[in-house]
């Protein structure tokens, strides 16, 4: 599983190629790649599957998962590149209680305080909020289900299986979000590849920028693009759907200088985001 969730991350890699999702795809791959690690360290080396120092391996393998959403909130040119900083620290915080738990054992398992569980749901809960408005919500809670149950173990310990089943089902689950996402990106791209020129390709770009950034950035290029339609006198408002009428009894059909206007606004809040022309 893991072989085929790190293939689908490449292609996602390449997919996204001169965007700012680069970086939140290649952390969603050093992620798996160091839940397969400790996969194969525990299936090679340890026998009895307990120990503080696998605990703790574990715990850092699974702190990992939270560096694509953290990559994300910082997808934006120019601080995108400086962003990874904060990613990379943003791991070794989380993951601090496995290296405390290894310098300073006391136990054969991390135990983590109750602040420091309610913030893991927290980091769960923030990454299945940002997409779970948007097409991508399905896999949003894959993937948090997934996460919630690689930190059972530190969390609740209500899953009563084995160690390795608790791994496997957590991968299953980021592979189903995988699939689910790449699946429904294609399927939407089919259909908003019809929508034409004017409002639909506004549409089109709005949508695509939605599905892929999720709420937090979404939520602040509609408050600049309706800032800029009033400042303008545009006949529409930008909406979590799509653009539409900003006076139910009007026409929201665009000249063609507010169209070019409408045109420059939104490639320019975009062009941090997407490829650069």
């Amino acid at each position: 599983m893991a072989a085929l969730l790190a293939g689908l991350l490449i292609v996602g890699v390449r997919q996204v190629r001169g965007t700012t999702l680069r970086a939140p795809c290649i952390w969603a791959l050093v992620s798996t790649l160091s839940l397969a690690f400790v996969a194969l360290v525990e299936a090679r080396y340890v026998r009895d599957g307990t120990g503080i120092g696998l605990s703790a391996l574990r715990f850092a393998a699974v702190a990992s998962t939270f560096c694509p959403l953290m990559a994300v909130l910082g997808a934006k040119r120019p601080q995108n590149r400086g962003w990874q900083w904060v990613v990379l620290t943003l791991w070794l915080v989380v993951a601090w209680p496995a290296v405390q738990a290894v310098l300073l054992p006391a136990g054969a398992r991390i135990e983590l305080f109750i602040a420091w569980k309610l913030f893991l749901v927290g980091l769960v809960a923030v990454g299945m909020l940002n997409y779970l408005p948007t097409r991508n919500g399905g896999a949003a809670i894959l993937v948090a289900l997934g996460q919630l149950v690689l930190l059972d173990d530190y969390l609740w310990r209500w899953l009563p299986v084995a160690a390795e089943w608790v791994w496997a089902a957590g991968l299953a689950c980021f592979l189903l979000a995988a699939i689910l996402a790449a699946f429904g990106h294609c399927a939407r791209k089919g259909r908003l590849a019809t929508a034409g020129r004017g409002i639909g390709e506004f549409d089109r770009r709005w949508l695509e920028f939605r599905d892929a950034y999720g709420a937090l950035w979404a939520l602040r290029i509609v408050a600049r693009v309706n800032q800029t339609a009033e400042l303008r006198d545009w006949p529409l408002r930008l909406a979590w759907s799509g653009f539409v009428s900003a006076r139910a009894e009007e026409s929201s059909e665009l000249t063609s200088e507010q169209s070019q206007e409408l045109e420059l606004a939104l490639s320019t809040l975009l062009r941090r985001f997407n490829r650069p022309d």
